[in-house]
């Protein structure tokens, strides 16, 4: 069953969009990596090509992506630059949970037009006042809160229906909170992925957001709701989760393509084209069919999504396709950067940072290798593991 393009004609000017944020990106890689983070520019383009609207609801006006050109429109921006295409896919992704919030709070948020963040680690502390609640907490690794005007934000509440605590998630404006520079990292360091206080914040209980409600039915609690919108059909946690495997991807072929200029180019100390060495002919061979697999892996994570709807859903299998996806992908920049040698250590090679980026990729806690592996293999010996993507 082949994933599929609803839209030939919007496939293509999305793509067009994508394109245009990721060679803007490109171009400021190193001052992106110096800052550690984009630039007012890019985040300024996503806004303008409305990029950050493409999955909404199609109540807000704007066209509906299927999962094939929202996944192509992540990787191809992770073709030019994983930190803008992180981005690209966190201000798009993250309106997703805000459409479960009740009307009021949902149009409040989206007919504002800013971006949305979210760290949704249970570390805040929540106390019952009287009218809703006080939420403090401090949050690391909030990926574009420099240019976020909402966030959402972790805890775990105990709840009257309910004999066990659940995680939860809160909406807050950012302005009401500090913004902490320490991000310092190997990769994406152009994410920005800054720390949050949250002091004494109060919230209404109309701001919390109840996953478990969502993973239980992927439609939101109330009646009038677009029946079409990809969140409400697919698993939820899979559908919010797949970018970081798109993103891979992207940014694992421009690797596979650098490779080939560069050792194209290359001679070696004892006048030998590197072309013609079989060590680099063998790597490359290698790097293009763990690029291929790792693309149909994709493909085969988005049928999953498209097949399973809002029903039943193996959680486990959806984590340990996109860490093998993930694992491939940085595999791949590792192995280049080895085979290339010395020069392709130099900062602001193309390989240097798309390893880098790729490694950080991987170590995001959905990314996980080992658990993602692991958990599947409980899963098919009859285990439960109570991974939900």
């Amino acid at each position: 069953m082949a994933t599929i393009v609803e839209n030939k004609s919007l496939y293509e000017e999305i793509m067009q969009k994508a394109k245009r944020v990721g060679e803007v990106a490109e171009l400021e890689a190193m001052e992106a990596d110096r800052n550690a983070t984009i630039s007012q520019r890019v985040a300024d383009i996503i806004r303008e090509e409305e990029i950050h609207r493409l999955i909404l609801p199609k109540e807000f006006g704007y066209p509906q992506l299927d999962w094939r050109t929202f996944v192509d429109m992540i990787s191809k921006v992770g073709y030019y630059n994983l930190s803008a295409s992180w981005l690209t896919y966190f201000f798009s992704a993250h309106n997703s949970w805000v459409c479960y919030y009740p009307k009021h709070i949902r149009d409040a948020v989206i007919n504002q037009g800013g971006f949305v963040a979210d760290v949704f680690a249970p570390i805040g502390k929540v106390k019952p006042v009287e009218g809703g609640y006080i939420v403090s907490g401090k949050y690391n690794f909030v990926s574009g809160i420099n240019y976020c005007d909402w966030v959402g934000v972790g805890a775990i509440m105990q709840f009257e229906d309910n004999d066990k605590p659940e995680r939860v998630g809160i909406l807050l404006k950012v302005s009401d909170l500090e913004v902490v520079n320490t991000w310092d990292s190997l990769g994406l360091r152009g994410s920005g992925s800054n720390t949050l206080i949250v002091n004494d914040v109060f919230v209404k209980p109309d701001a919390i957001l109840r996953f478990n409600k969502i993973v239980e039915k992927s439609q939101p609690p109330y009646e009038d709701f677009d029946q079409d919108y990809l969140y409400y059909n697919t698993p939820f946690y899979p559908g919010f989760y797949v970018g970081f495997a798109a993103m891979a991807v992207g940014g694992a072929e421009r690797v596979v393509e650098e490779f080939e200029k560069h050792t194209a180019g290359r001679v070696r100390f004892s006048g030998v084209n590197e072309k013609d060495s079989p060590t680099s002919q063998r790597v490359l061979a290698k790097l293009k069919l763990e690029l291929i697999s790792a693309k149909a892996l994709l493909t085969e994570y988005i049928t999953m999504m498209e097949t399973d709807k809002s029903g039943p859903y193996e959680g486990a299998k959806y984590k340990a396709i996109r860490a093998e996806i993930i694992e491939k992908c940085t595999q791949i920049g590792i192995k280049a950067l080895l085979t290339l040698g010395g020069h392709s250590l130099l900062k602001g090679h193309p390989v240097e940072l798309f390893a880098r980026d790729l490694i950080a990729i991987a170590t995001h806690i959905t990314s996980l290798y080992e658990d993602g592996i692991l958990g599947y293999g409980r899963h098919l010996f009859g285990v439960q593991t109570n991974i939900q993507g």
